[in-house]
């Protein structure tokens, strides 16, 4: 463009070639003012491009901060936060995975990289929200009885209902240090309260078990149950938790006056246990939580079951575990109650009715036995399914009912403590430490030898990994008449066969079929394929099914599926 031309030059002459144009249909006379650019290689010449900057940095944060991400479902990601203007805009992995080590200097995996959910959720609008707390908050009524000094009846030592109105009472704004103040008092009250034998006479009066009351063992503290919220659990993780636990410890030496080895904390409600995602019956039957495999082990599966749980959304960080064992060969089968992301994945899917998964996992137990289809060394020396059960009180048989002055074995592999006694750290455990009071609970039982045609004792020691009997093979049939030392003559069945009739009873694969839905033929493929796989079937049980009333009945019975199978304790 000249340089000697104006814009007033320029709007004039748009405004006379406009009339122009339309009069006569000539061309605009500015537009003689234009120089063309002419580029004979875009690649080597192109105009100001400082503009891309903004698009360029669109995602340049100001700032990035790592942290742990430990929600509910326990994936305890390390991500790092992008931050523009103050806000956390975006997260990320941090890819460092490959760089931890333990103490021992044992490196971890790249494997476990990228560690974040898929989904790319932040949860910025809620974070910083205009509805978001900014402040403590406290029930007034709750406040109200801080203020008046706890009060409590005289009688049972129980405050007014009037102060807990949980759900209709109002909130007011603390000050954290004012927060402080009355969680301290609070906690200071309530252990001192529930204190010595006058505390435990209050507990008494408000109803409570008295095997409870002995438990507290004079300590107030240990009527204080905390549990950790997801905002605690993620910002501390779960140690804080017990760690503060552990530490009221030392309100409890000073209230009671007792040595520190003496001295109580407080009690935890885990999230798991208390929110049941953990499978209920596992420590039933086992004694522990489900801790005894992470899910990168799918990988050393054959044949991997997601029983209720929906792998692909609720475990993203570690769905790739999953996928990656399929191309390594492993099968994989989503039992569910609907079509869900998980069962898109899979090879098999079995669609089931809610509620049923006893139902089911007992159908596949007919089937496994009634075909002949489990390991029946491996029953007879690692179950209770050989144990004799007498018919006339569906009690166990002891040895001492029919062996004259039977003696039991003092048992080696756990420490009954006596009352008062306490076990040793769990880090510390080699063996287990049982309460006194459950000595019963770990007589030796019977079982009818095969070699032998006799009843034979067996101990916890005895059985199980470490069976000790090699000159007996336990009948899983047996059906007998044994003489008692008292001269009755009773008739006992084993374990296994009496559960084996109330299956073949109850859970055919035609009647498991009109309870369940699940077609007869997808019953005896998956009991197939298990009983194909022994040690290398995993049973990856999710949270849907532990919300059912008696869903410690479903553990019970996959259990028995994995039992049959030689699926227990196996990777």
């Amino acid at each position: 463009m000249s340089s000697h031309f104006t814009r007033r030059d320029f709007l004039k002459g748009m405004g006379g070639a406009a009339g122009l144009f339309l009069s006569q249909n000539a061309i605009p006379a500015p537009i003689r003012y234009f120089t063309p650019t002419h580029v004979d290689n875009p690649l080597s010449f192109y105009p100001n491009r400082d503009w891309e900057k903004v698009y360029r940095d669109i995602f340049k944060p100001d700032s990035t901060f790592v942290f742990l991400c430990a929600p509910n479902d326990t994936h305890n990601c390390l991500l790092k936060a992008y931050v523009n203007n103050g806000v956390a805009v975006r997260l990320g992995p941090t890819y460092g995975y490959g760089k931890a080590q333990d103490l021992y200097g044992n490196t971890s995996s790249h494997r476990w990289d990228p560690r974040l959910c898929q989904k790319g959720l932040g949860l910025v609008r809620r974070v910083y929200g205009d509805r978001r707390l900014k402040s403590p908050m406290i029930r007034q009524g709750f406040k109200q009885w801080v203020d008046e000094g706890f009060p409590r009846d005289p009688q049972t030592g129980k405050p007014h209902p009037k102060y807990f109105n949980r759900g209709k009472d109002q909130w007011l704004r603390l000050t954290w240090d004012e927060a402080f103040q009355i969680t301290a008092k609070t906690f200071h009250h309530i252990s001192k309260t529930y204190s010595g034998d006058q505390g435990k006479a209050l507990l008494k009066k408000q109803g409570y078990d008295p095997a409870m009351l002995e438990t507290l063992e004079g300590a107030g503290t240990e009527t204080i149950k905390v549990r950790g919220g997801m905002p605690f659990l993620g910002a501390t993780r779960i140690f804080s938790m017990y760690r503060f636990a552990n530490m009221m410890a030392l309100a409890d030496a000073k209230l009671r006056g007792v040595e520190p080895d003496k001295a109580l904390g407080v009690r935890c409600w885990d999230s798991y246990s208390w929110h049941t995602d953990l499978p209920p019956g596992h420590p039933m039957v086992t004694g522990v939580q489900t801790n005894d495999f992470d899910l990168f082990t799918v990988e050393h599966s054959k044949l991997a079951i997601a029983w209720g749980m929906n792998w692909i959304t609720t475990k993203m960080p570690d769905s790739h575990w999953l996928t990656e064992a399929r191309l390594k060969g492993t099968k994989t089968v989503a039992v569910t109650v609907e079509y869900s992301a998980t069962a898109s994945k899979v090879d098999e899917v079995i669609v089931i009715r809610p509620g049923t998964d006893p139902a089911f996992a007992l159908g596949l137990a007919q089937v496994i036995i009634s075909k002949g289809w489990m390991d029946k060394e491996f029953v007879a020396k690692n179950t209770d399914l050989p144990f004799l059960i007498r018919l006339d009180t569906l009690q166990p048989l002891r040895p001492e009912e029919v062996i004259l002055e039977y003696k039991a074995p003092t048992l080696k592999n756990i420490v009954f403590l006596k009352k008062g006694e306490k076990a040793p750290p769990s880090i510390e455990h080699q063996i287990h430490y049982v309460p006194e009071t459950m000595k019963d609970e770990f007589k030796p039982f019977m079982v009818w030898d095969q070699k032998t045609k006799k009843c034979v004792p067996v101990t916890r020691d005895e059985w199980g990994k470490g069976f000790s009997l090699p000159n007996v093979m336990p009948d899983l049939w047996a059906s007998k008449k044994v003489r008692l030392v008292n001269g009755k003559e009773v008739r006992v069945r084993t374990v296994f066969s009496l559960t084996q009739e109330y299956l073949d009873q109850n859970f055919t694969p035609a009647q498991t079929e009109k309870v369940t839905w699940a077609p007869q033929s997808a019953i005896y493929s998956l009991a197939k394929q298990i009983s194909e796989n022994p040690e290398k079937t995993l049973f990856v049980t999710g949270m849907g099914p532990n919300q059912f009333f008696n869903s410690d009945l479903k553990d019970r019975a996959i259990f028995l599926v994995a039992a049959l199978t030689r699926n227990v304790g196996f990777a």
